[in-house]
């Protein structure tokens, strides 16, 4: 054999025998075929099996194959973001003419979808009070095809009647999507409440690292999912095997991970609860909380994300107490190792209730660090609230490196 030749084609049974306690990482463009009549047939392949790297390769396979386990669903398809997997969902449920119910407290991205894409295609879209419940039967006529659901909602959080929208949605016919980034489902399964669209931004809790970006969507019904598959082949989508097997591996520690962030967030929202710059806490556990109720009868527990909202007279020293925290890095996403913070303000977009513009909001994102760690920073932190010096005066509360 020419070196030539030797520097494409591997020689020896390099993988018999190998056994490993993790899915190896399967790079692939191209898929090849032992016969003519196999490549010629290969497209029987795409939903099931191996006909073009794009559409799926073992690695791939077996993270999709985990997450509809989790999800209690019989399939689930990945793609590039948690947007993408909201995008396709709504694109393969619709048409011209057709239209689309967001809840009002979207994720803000959804909202630039709908406006720029969907309406310009025809396809309009109605948001609703994500506290509507049943009353959503109201809203719905002969044009509607989808309803989604994010519970908790974006920003604000409000905890959605997802069981009674379901009902209400299913006696006319009516899919329902759920965005279920927050809770994940070790928290709360939608396709168990009926749900048909379960939808889940893995870049966040699943991934856990903040280092991925990829979405999912899981689906009990095989039609459904053949119809994700088609759309998804039309719009080029698909993921890489190395992020793949990065969030392979953080499942592994999802659970134990969950566990601490909600704890950790649970005692920093009772203590955030008690401080006189605080307005309302905005986490599901709070009795106060919009939804309590739906809460404590559809979830298992909570994660690591919830939201303050803050009296108007913090204002003018807001950002030198988030500047000032230690362990808070400032940043959109959520979910990882690491504790993040993110100052709304002026409150988000709403079309259908009244904006809470009470004060700015301020969400936080509990990472793996101690606990006292990061209540003693939000402690010195928010005694810059009360600094008789301007906050620019005062001396740093560790001298960084």
């Amino acid at each position: 054999m020419d070196d030539q030749t030797k520097c494409v084609h591997l020689t020896g049974d390099w993988e018999r025998e190998f056994h490993s306690l993790v899915p190896p990482v399967h790079r692939g463009s191209t898929v090849v075929f032992p016969t003519v009549d196999a490549y010629q047939r290969r497209r029987e392949s795409f939903y099931d099996g191996y006909s073009y790297g794009l559409y799926g390769t073992p690695t791939s396979r077996a993270l999709e194959a985990q997450i509809a386990a989790l999800d209690n669903g019989s399939r689930a398809l990945l793609v590039p973001s948690g947007l993408a997997a909201i995008a396709l969902t709504t694109l393969s449920c619709t048409r011209s003419g057709d239209r689309v119910l967001l809840p009002d407290n979207v994720y803000d991205p959804v909202r630039t979808f709908a406006q720029t894409f969907l309406e310009p295609f025809g396809v309009s879209v109605a948001y609703y009070d994500p506290l509507i419940g049943r009353g959503i039967a109201d809203l719905i006529d002969d044009k509607v095809r989808l309803i989604w659901v994010e519970s908790p909602g974006s920003v604000t959080m409000e905890v959605q009647d997802v069981p009674g929208i379901v009902e209400a949605a299913h006696a006319r016919g009516i899919m329902v999507a759920a965005d279920n980034t927050w809770a994940t489902p070790l928290r709360f399964k939608p396709l168990a409440y009926g749900v048909d669209f379960a939808v889940t931004a893995i870049s966040k809790y699943f991934a856990g690292h903040s280092d991925v970006l990829m979405g999912a969507i899981a689906v009990r019904d095989e039609g459904l999912y053949r119809r994700l598959r088609d759309v998804s082949r039309v719009l080029g989508y698909g993921v890489s095997p190395e992020d793949c097997s990065l969030v392979l591996r953080g499942i592994e520690t999802l659970s134990v991970r969950l566990d601490r962030a909600e704890a950790s967030a649970l005692i920093l929202a009772r203590w955030l609860e008690q401080q006189p710059e605080v307005l309302e806490v905005r986490h599901p556990a709070c009795a106060s909380h919009p939804g309590h109720e739906q809460w404590l009868r559809d979830f298992s527990g909570s994660s690591g994300l919830f939201s303050v909202i803050l009296r108007p007279a913090t204002r003018p020293r807001l950002a030198s107490v988030i500047e000032a925290l230690e362990f808070f890095s400032i940043g959109a996403s959520w979910g990882g190792t690491k504790s993040i913070v993110a100052v709304i303000d002026p409150a988000p977009l709403r079309t259908a209730v009244a904006p809470d513009d009470r004060g700015p909001i301020v969400r936080f994102s509990l990472g793996l660090e101690s606990i006292d760690d990061l209540k003693r920073d939000l402690e010195n932190a928010f005694r810059l609230f009360a600094a008789e010096k301007p906050p620019e005066a005062l001396p740093p509360l560790r001298q960084r490196a």
